[in-house]
C-alpha cells in the first residue's frame, strides 16, 4: 500500500445507514440499515432493514410498522 494511503485512510464506523428516494425526504422518513444483537426493537420507517449478530443471524425486514424475520 502507498505511504500517501496509509497516512490518509480513515476509519469508517456508523450505527446505520440512512436510504432516501428522494432529496427532499426527511432523515426520520428514511428507511435505515443497522445491525446488533438480539431481534430489533426500535420503531424505524417501513423499508428499513435489520441484521440480528448474535447466535440468531436473522435478517428482518419493517414492514406495515412491524419488524418481520425473513431468514433465520
Amino acid at each position: 500500500m502507498a505511504k500517501f494511503t496509509l497516512n490518509y485512510r480513515k476509519a469508517i464506523s456508523a450505527v446505520g445507514i440512512g436510504i432516501k428516494s428522494t432529496a427532499r425526504q426527511l432523515d426520520d422518513e428514511a428507511p435505515t440499515i443497522t445491525s446488533g444483537a438480539g431481534a430489533p426493537t426500535e420503531a424505524e420507517p417501513d423499508g428499513s432493514v435489520f441484521s440480528q449478530t448474535d447466535a440468531g443471524g436473522a435478517l428482518h425486514v419493517r414492514l406495515g410498522g412491524a419488524w418481520v424475520q425473513l431468514a433465520p
